[in-house]
């Protein structure tokens, strides 16, 4: 696939993330899920496991994409031992200075640990939905709540960070 393509499909694949995620997320509160699918599942239910089954995938393939654009050192310098790019952000921080939007600091990073937490979540939940029926699909109930929970804190600051930057950017 070419540079543009790949350019291309990334976006196409982060755009269709944004309207899924949201849509699972702000849907959630009318999905009563426990250890099985109920005998006759509200649209709500059905459109949580379509949609989250779909979520699953895209999230597995923008991943691949990400990481075949080299992007795995940079969205997980920490893994590489590089932590000084993340400590100076943080600083700079401090002193109310907008980190970098590219590189290996505090925004790759975030981009990165929001990956994990994507792929977490889809997974925790195909494999609650694998396991519908039995005990362990209450366990993996949990870690599906659980990984959201992360989901949407490193959500919310990719959010801030890209709003943040509109900002910088429109005022220079």
């Amino acid at each position: 696939m070419s540079s543009k393509r790949l350019h291309r499909w990334i976006h196409i694949q982060h755009g269709l993330l944004i309207l899924l995620v949201a849509w699972l997320i702000a849907t959630s509160p009318w999905v009563h899920l426990y250890n099985r699918i109920p005998a006759s599942p509200s649209f709500w239910v059905w459109s949580h496991l379509v949609l989250g089954m779909l979520t699953l995938v895209l999230t597995v393939t923008f991943t691949a994409t990400c990481l075949a654009q080299g992007r795995l050192r940079q969205y997980f310098p920490w893994a590489f031992g590089r932590f000084k790019p993340l400590l100076s952000d943080l600083r700079g921080l401090l002193r109310l200075k907008m980190p970098g939007n590219e590189g290996v600091g505090l925004f790759s990073v975030i981009k990165g640990l929001l990956l994990l937490a994507m792929l977490a979540t889809a997974i925790t939940g195909a494999l609650w939905l694998w396991t519908a029926g039995t005990r362990e699909a209450v366990g993996w109930r949990t870690w599906h709540l659980e990984s959201v929970k992360f989901l949407a804190v490193f959500l919310a600051l990719h959010v801030v960070a890209t709003i943040a930057h509109l900002i910088a950017f429109m005022r220079h």
